[in-house]
């Protein structure tokens, strides 16, 4: 999976994905709900762009040499979570690049943050309020 499988906050499945033998796979796979993060890419600005992995079959896809995947156990609240401010502000300060560089994120530095966080009911309601929401606009979107 790489950047181009995030849109607009979204996950979506593309015709030029890329498919390799799975002998050569020496990384994790991919599971539904963990979530695509772009780690690096030529535009700063795509840098942590971020996605809930949905719709793959079990133990059929990785995550490409440029991404990050993580994974909780509250996907809707920690995706949403990450379209908030602290994580804008973590984004504009550790993510390097600029200037023809190539922006990168480090999972070390995505780790290490802090991040006041509700109850862990306030979450999952928050998470569900954030899939509707989700589901809603891909209805229309459909329509």
């Amino acid at each position: 999976m790489r950047s181009s499988n995030i849109d607009e906050d979204r996950f979506v499945l593309k015709e030029d994905d890329v498919f390799v033998n799975k002998d050569a796979v020496n990384i994790g796979y991919a599971k539904e709900n963990d979530i695509l993060i772009t780690a690096a890419n030529g535009s700063t600005r795509l840098v942590g762009k971020h996605a809930i992995i949905g719709h793959i079959s079990e133990n059929s896809a990785v995550h490409g040499g440029f991404m990050l995947l993580g994974t909780t156990k509250e996907p809707y609240f920690v995706n949403a979570s990450m379209c908030s401010a602290w994580y804008k502000k973590f984004i504009d300060l550790y993510v390097s690049g600029g200037n023809g560089s190539i922006g990168n994120l480090s999972k070390n530095d995505l780790d290490n943050q802090v991040v006041l966080i509700p109850t862990k009911i306030e979450q999952i309601k928050i998470g569900e309020l954030f899939k509707e929401l989700d589901n809603l606009i891909t209805l229309h979107q459909r329509e």
